[in-house]
């Protein structure tokens, strides 16, 4: 391996990394630089997500060298993985980067850390068994990526909860809007199904949140918002988009799901809060209401949407996932015009 080859390769790839803005654009680029710098057969980028008795792995993109060019490919939905004892060795040992041989290859994996706590895992193979000095390389190449993933964390995140926070809301929902456009536009071929299961755009709102707060001190009461947030980020998948609004609301945006799944999506979230051990306050409940996403809709017009379900859920005994569109059908609410829509929504805006 030339070794001052890869060097500049791999310092040419923190430039790109530090041009970059968007999440998504990181990954990418971390996935790219690696493989042309390493000449590695196969990248693979996952998020490590805390869950019940331990960690999960979700792949969030890969790129393998004789397949589509070699080109980074996004994750648009993944399950956890099962459990592979290497990932979990890497993200455990606390050690800059973990390898094994397997065959003719070195399986090689770096950790990349999110506060006190590993959050990404990038993988690579690779032919040729990479020297101490390029593998210190690699991590300093991913430490750049650790620290402006920072920075996208900092502007980005809710400091509580660790969520999306309201700012970001916009530019996820015209994603959410170009997808719902995309499965109108598709909604006739049969090429990419995916594409005709709708999205939704839900609100959670923890029930008597004041009483608990009143009761018993803000203290508690932000660790039930964090402990929720929690709950939502070990219910829901990696590729669904999760927001504190503000207070006791969230925003859940879901993706590429068939109408008649999407009720027990949010109903195993309401049950997963109405079970779970709040320390002090013990047991908490939330309403849900939710609304598909139409993109000839504005955001306060859908959020107008969801508000309605979860205002009818928190009327008729809380505790309940209450659909928008159902509600319609079953002529409990009506679709309003879009100026009054725009007018009641504007409290999110």
């Amino acid at each position: 391996m030339d070794t001052t080859k890869i060097f500049l390769d791999l310092l040419h790839g923190a430039e790109r990394l530090s041009a970059q803005r968007e999440k998504e654009d990181l990954f990418r680029t971390l996935g790219s630089c690696v493989r042309d710098a390493l000449g590695a057969s196969s990248v693979l980028l996952y998020a490590v997500r805390p869950a019940i008795g331990g960690m999960e792995l979700h792949l969030v993109g890969w790129c393998v060298a004789d397949m589509d060019g070699g080109s980074w490919q996004d994750m648009s939905s993944s399950g956890h993985l099962p459990a592979d004892p290497f990932l979990d060795d890497a993200i455990n040992a606390k050690t800059p980067w973990y390898r094994t041989s397997v065959g003719d290859e070195d399986r090689i994996a770096v950790p990349v850390s999110s506060g006190d706590r590993v959050a990404w895992l990038i993988e690579l193979r690779i032919a040729k068994s990479p020297s101490i000095k390029v593998l210190q390389g690699l991590v300093a190449l991913v430490r750049t990526f650790e620290h402006l993933m920072a920075q996208w964390e900092y502007a980005n995140l809710d400091t509580l909860t660790g969520l999306l926070n309201r700012k970001t809301f916009d530019e996820q929902f015209d994603r959410l809007l170009a997808l719902a456009e995309r499965n109108r536009a598709w909604s006739s071929e049969r090429r990419k199904p995916e594409l005709k299961q709708p999205c939704w755009l839900a609100i959670v709102d923890i029930d008597h949140f004041k009483s608990i707060n009143d009761t018993y001190g803000h203290l508690f009461g932000d660790e039930v918002l964090i402990l929720l947030a929690k709950c939502m980020r070990e219910t829901f998948r990696v590729e669904d988009t999760l927001f504190r609004f503000g207070g006791e609301e969230f925003v859940v945006m879901l993706r590429h799901v068939p109408e008649d799944a999407v009720v027990a999506i949010f109903e195993r979230f309401r049950e997963t809060v109405e079970t779970h051990d709040f320390p002090q306050v013990e047991r908490v409940t939330c309403s849900i209401g939710f609304a598909c996403v139409d993109d000839r809709l504005t955001p306060a017009e859908l959020l107008g949407r969801a508000d309605e379900a979860l205002y009818y859920a928190k009327e008729h005994g809380r505790n309940r996932v209450c659909s928008f569109d159902q509600l319609v059908m079953i002529g409990e609410l009506k679709i309003v015009p879009r100026t009054t829509a725009q007018q009641d929504a504007d409290i999110f805006f």
